[in-house]
């Protein structure tokens, strides 16, 4: 080779030409390096931890098609092959971009690009990572209290928002302390309405709306509802004096009888008494438990049919009776003299 460079100078140029030079000048290729940049995040931007973040980026090279191009997307140090396929073509502008979470001992994202010859170029920005908030939730309907039957329709609506993520990346569930997970096909949309339909069982529920975001935070509202059985008549059953009784004229004669209804408690129902000879005997309140009472000492001679009627909070009614007899036993007059 020196005796090339002595001897034969003008020979230089035609045996001792580089060969990459010679093969560029072949194929009219420049060995340039592609260039790679991170649109998105910016350097110090502000990200929820654990929120998720599109990042965006752009490649170019002067002597390659955009979409030969190998995009590689880096959090940290780990690539992120689950959110973006490993090394992705970019699009026709040259546009690639990846689903990420940072985390405080994450806070750098890298895009390395790659071309056919293997020349590599990288971006990298830091961002500032910030604890993320949890959604926040809100009930509007059942209002706290509301009463329904099982063969009710009832709506389940509210709002789910979050600070880091669109409501349509929330996690939504309805949850009930009596039937669980509720499958009532729950939808959001854009501005975070929740809403859907479902029938529940008898009972009282303590109805939860969840919303989780992508970071893993949940958060719930809750409400309380009284789900009652499908509407029926009270029951009452007249259990004193037993039937056939005879009291005399003014005797002070007690009548009991239990009440009960599928909805309403026994001391809200309406409860009357009736005699089939001297009409109205007044009312009486059940207790708690059910019992109710009678006194009086007012009926008039003969027999009796008593009869209590109970009405409920829905106008439907149940009555029971029993047949007695007030014999007038006053005193026998003996003819004495006076």
């Amino acid at each position: 080779m020196h005796g090339c460079l002595r001897t034969l100078p003008f020979l230089v140029l035609l045996g001792c030409t580089d060969k990459t030079t010679e093969e560029a000048t072949d194929t009219g290729k420049t060995s340039a390096t592609p260039t790679a940049q991170i649109t998105a995040p910016t350097t110090g931007e502000q990200i929820r931890n654990g929120a998720l973040y599109i990042a965006r980026g752009i490649v170019s090279d002067p002597d390659d098609d955009v979409e030969s191009l190998i995009a590689h997307w880096f959090l940290g140090d780990e690539e992120k092959p689950r959110e973006c396929p490993q090394g992705v073509r970019p699009d026709e502008d040259g546009i690639t971009q990846c689903d990420v979470a940072f985390s405080r001992d994450k806070p750098l994202i890298r895009l390395r690009v790659q071309d056919d010859e293997g020349n590599i170029h990288e971006d990298g920005v830091s961002v500032e990572v910030v604890e993320a908030s949890a959604p926040t939730v809100t009930i509007t309907a059942p209002t706290t209290g509301s009463e329904f039957r099982e063969t009710d329709l009832i709506s389940f609506e509210g709002t789910a928002t979050d600070g880091e993520d669109f409501p349509e990346a929330l996690s939504i569930r309805w949850e009930s302390s009596l039937s669980g997970i509720l499958d009532i096909g729950s939808t959001v949309d854009s501005e975070g309405n929740v809403q859907g339909a479902g029938a529940l069982t008898s009972g009282t529920h303590t109805i939860r709306l969840w919303a989780e975001d992508t970071s893993g935070r949940e958060t719930n509202a809750e409400t309380m509802i009284f789900v009652f059985p499908p509407a029926a008549a009270p029951v009452v059953e007249l259990s004193e004096p037993e039937g056939g009784s005879s009291f005399a004229v003014g005797e002070l004669i007690l009548f009991v009888a239990s009440v009960s209804d599928e909805r309403d408690t026994p001391d809200s129902l309406s409860v009357t008494w009736t005699s089939s000879a001297d009409g109205d005997l007044g009312s009486s309140a059940a207790t708690a438990d059910g019992r109710v009472e009678l006194y009086t000492s007012s009926l008039t001679a003969g027999p009796h049919a008593i009869t209590i009627t109970v009405v409920d909070s829905d106008g439907r009614s149940a009555s029971s009776s029993v047949v007695i007899d007030i014999t007038d036993s006053g005193p026998v007059d003996t003819g004495g003299a006076g």
